[in-house]
């Protein structure tokens, strides 16, 4: 498999860490280049030749839109494959996306097949590779962290969530959690088994809605589940505790969370 550079884009550190262990392990004649937001990314693309960006979406000072309408106008990067990742699905977003020149998009959480398919998909449509790598089966490899092992859960209904509730999603189903504790880093919900109970170290991405002086805000929080824990002392139990280790670096999002935790204050 000949070489060809690859540039990993998420203002979240551990993130661009599993991605890019995720693409060593199919794609291993790909040269790795990170950047922690669009701006940096923008000084990786001027200094070296990529081939494939996967670029986040929502990221401090140069957002995913912002570079790509930069990728767009410059002559040798004007038509190289552009994957957005996000955690957003909306339709409308999509479209936007795409009409502004994203070559593919992966949805968060998404599972590992899709995403070795999407990437090898547009590695092809560019000559740049014929066939990805198998790798070697690991048991409860850290990748796991950032992608299932199942199909992707089908996109939620957009009914407005309740105030102090979190839509948790994984790649396999979603439950809907009552907020106990949410900070930067981590945050604790109470959920009823309604049929579907997610897994430890499941990739997750977390909506919480909620006003601010009749203003509507939308947090989108990308994390893994820590721990999950009956919350009640009865082998029938249906409540659940959840634990999630919070992964976004982005400092508008945590606004956002300090916002949303200062109205129970």
């Amino acid at each position: 498999m000949k070489s060809f550079n690859i540039l990993v884009i998420d203002d979240a550190s551990m993130i661009r860490d599993l991605i890019k262990k995720f693409v060593r392990d199919y794609f291993p004649g790909a040269k790795l280049f990170d950047a922690h937001n669009g701006q940096s990314g923008k000084s990786v693309l001027l200094h070296q030749e990529i081939d494939l960006i996967l670029c986040d979406w929502e990221m401090p000072e140069m957002n995913g839109m912002e570079l790509l309408q930069w990728i767009r106008q410059e002559e040798r990067y004007k038509n190289k494959p552009f994957i957005m990742v996000t955690s957003r699905g909306d339709k409308e977003f999509v479209v936007e996306a795409i009409e502004a020149g994203v070559s593919d998009y992966l949805v968060k959480p998404f599972n590992r097949q899709q995403f070795a398919e999407k990437v090898e998909r547009a590695l092809k449509r560019h000559g740049i590779v014929g066939r990805m790598a198998q790798p070697k089966q690991a048991a409860s490899s850290s990748l796991e962290v950032l992608t299932g092992s199942k199909s992707p859960a089908k996109a939620k209904a957009s009914a407005p969530l309740p105030k102090g509730v979190a839509l948790v999603r994984t790649s396999s189903g979603h439950v809907k959690c009552a907020v106990k504790n949410l900070t930067k880093t981590s945050c604790i919900g109470i959920f009823k088994n309604d049929g579907y109970i997610p897994e430890i170290l499941e990739q997750v991405a977390v909506d919480i809605e909620f006003k601010q002086q009749g203003e509507s805000k939308v947090m989108r929080i990308n994390g893994f589940i820590l721990g999950i824990q009956a919350a009640e002392n009865k082998p029938d139990a249906q409540l659940f505790q959840l634990t999630l280790t919070l992964m976004d670096e982005d400092p508008e999002k945590h606004r956002l969370i300090e916002e949303y935790v200062a109205q129970f204050n």
